[in-house]
């Protein structure tokens, strides 16, 4: 591809992931599949690379998607609510490995789910809950502490008196998910579980927000003054001990190839985990480490999300109904064809 067609189609990329990701974050109304959004953010990734002369301060490869709603009071985080660089093939995985072995030939890792939801960290006062937040574009959040003392997954206070900020999932089970969406007539059918939960959370009355069946599982520690940590998975343990409703899928590995059996294992399983994931995060367990690998201003370098390939299963197709307008159409090759608009349902 020449400059010009590379400049056209980045700047192309550029309009898209903007317009998909608004949908996703800011209306969680999404119109395309994670995966199809991913493959776009993956070639826009690929071209920028090639041409870095292009990359523009608004491209979505150098900063945290999503925006912060009218209606709520702004929330500066003290520390960044970062995103995760995403891979799709063990290799990527491998080389991501050779860069951490350069800080220590002898790294271990964690691997956890990438559960899908919407990001949310906590802040603790002297062990009470005092606010919470959403990720916005992980500078900036929203306020949303209502909503959030509404899921009961979430402690008013903690079992120890401690001052602390942590960050974690807001989901809505399969299960729960499934039933919620019985009860609803056809046609005002939730689309899927994490933008339900987005939608949820993201409420100006808390009253509506308590009525879904909202939970959360906690995977980091954003800021502690008065614990001080040395390993990942042990802060993790620790954050558990306090109160807090953790990450259950948190695999220690001594080098990278327990961590793929660990993300393979997850993908084979994934059926049966009963909240949604769209992948799996290796990290850094050794958090001094971390400090020294350093970050982005967008993503962390000690980690990184590995993304399943989208999950294909069977279904029965039941009814086609085309509807065929008797004026419109078009001509080719002389002839005339009519245009139509055709639906599948009862799928």
């Amino acid at each position: 591809m020449d400059k010009n067609k590379a400049k056209k189609r980045i700047d192309e990329l550029n309009k898209l992931t903007a317009y998909y990701a608004k949908k996703y974050y800011d209306d969680d109304n999404p119109e395309i599949s994670d995966f199809e959004y991913d493959m776009l953010m993956n070639e826009l990734k690929n071209l920028e690379k090639e041409y870095p002369e292009f990359i523009s301060k608004d491209s979505l490869t150098q900063k945290v998607g999503g925006t912060v709603k009218e209606g709520f009071e702004k929330v500066t985080h003290i520390v960044p609510l970062q995103s995760l660089q995403d891979v799709f093939s063990f290799d990527e995985l491998y080389t991501f490995d050779e860069k951490m072995k350069k800080f220590d030939p002898k790294i271990r890792y964690v691997v956890e789910t990438k559960i899908d939801g919407l990001s949310v960290s906590l802040e603790y006062k002297k062990g009470e809950f005092v606010r919470g937040a959403t990720r916005g574009n992980g500078q900036v959040g929203e306020d949303i502490t209502d909503n959030l003392k509404t899921i009961k997954n979430i402690p008013q206070r903690l079992k120890q008196d401690i001052d602390i900020i942590v960050r974690g999932e807001v989901f809505i089970s399969k299960k729960d998910f499934d039933e919620l969406n019985e009860k609803q007539e056809e046609g005002n059918k939730f689309a899927n579980a994490r933008n339900l939960a987005a939608g949820s959370l993201r409420q100006l009355d808390s009253s509506i927000t308590a009525k879904r069946p909202l939970d959360i599982y906690i995977f980091n520690v954003q800021k502690s003054d008065d614990i001080k940590f040395t390993s990942h998975y042990e802060s993790l343990l620790y954050l558990e001990k306090i109160g807090f409703n953790v990450n259950p899928v948190k695999i220690l590995c001594k080098d990278i190839n327990e961590a793929i059996n660990a993300i393979e294992e997850i993908g084979n399983n994934r059926e049966d985990i009963p909240f949604g994931i769209d992948g799996a995060v290796i990290k850094v367990d050794d958090l001094k480490l971390r400090e020294e690998i350093g970050t982005t201003f967008k993503t962390p370098k000690w980690a990184i999300a590995y993304k399943y390939p989208p999950e294909q299963k069977e279904t029965i197709l039941k009814d086609i109904v085309c509807n065929v307008g008797r004026t419109r159409g078009y001509y080719t090759n002389g002839n005339f064809r009519a245009c139509g608009s055709c639906w599948l349902y009862n799928i």
